[in-house]
């Protein structure tokens, strides 16, 4: 099974919530630098109201669920059986076989045949 379809279909799907969500989003971000780095601090507050946050989540969940089945169907596509080579009946080829002239014992006689 060939996964091109479920990435270009995840990725429309994540990009439409996404897009949703963060494009009608109100929030603030902050970012504080301390001198031990364990001090360091980002903090995000984000919101999304109304038909965005009621459309965006479907498309974002639906989004990540087909990607993780063209992840599946990727791997598997890698584990394909080679194919199987044509039925050889080892029968003798035409090239093989003497021409008749050389074959026969004594010349062919007018009115004579095999």
């Amino acid at each position: 099974m060939k996964s091109d379809r479920l990435v270009i279909a995840a990725v429309i799907f994540l990009a439409g919530g996404l897009a949703l969500l963060f494009g009608f989003t109100n929030g603030t971000t902050g970012l504080s630098v301390g001198y031990p780095l364990s001090e360091t601090k980002m903090h995000v507050d984000l919101t999304t109201t109304g038909i965005p946050a009621l459309i965006g989540i479907p498309l974002v969940a639906a989004g990540t669920l087909l990607l993780i089945f063209a992840l599946v169907a990727a791997v598997a596509s890698q584990f394909q059986r080679p194919p199987e080579p044509p039925i050889a009946l080892n029968l003798p080829t035409r090239r093989r076989e003497p021409f008749a002239e050389f074959n026969e014992a004594h010349p062919q006689r007018p009115g004579e045949f095999e």
